[in-house]
């Protein structure tokens, strides 16, 4: 599943936010999201080594995970798609090699 597949799944759209009007909020939220993270990162966690920052995003990541599976706003297989949607984003699938 891919992330964004995801956020459809759990309903990525509750809070809407506000000033954003387009045709899909979804993809404007996500957006959105995104941009804030990446500024928050820049502003506020520069001075942490790039690992340290990925642990700690990790170990975030773990948290809000297990708060959707208490909430019941998601099952257990929905999170292990999520990460394997992850993984492949980093890890492309390889086609068969050339001899």
């Amino acid at each position: 599943m891919a992330p964004r597949e995801f956020l459809a799944s759990v309903g990525g759209n509750e809070i809407p936010m506000s000033g954003v009007e387009v045709e899909e909020p979804d993809e404007a939220v996500f957006i959105a999201c995104i941009q804030e993270l990446d500024e928050l990162v820049e502003r506020k966690l520069r001075r942490y080594p790039l690992g340290t920052i990925v642990v700690a995003m990790a170990t975030c990541l773990a948290g809000m995970l297990g708060a959707l599976l208490d909430e019941s706003q998601c099952t257990p297989d929905e999170i292990r798609e999520l990460l394997r949607g992850i993984e492949s984003e980093i890890f492309p699938p390889q086609g068969p090699e050339k001899e």
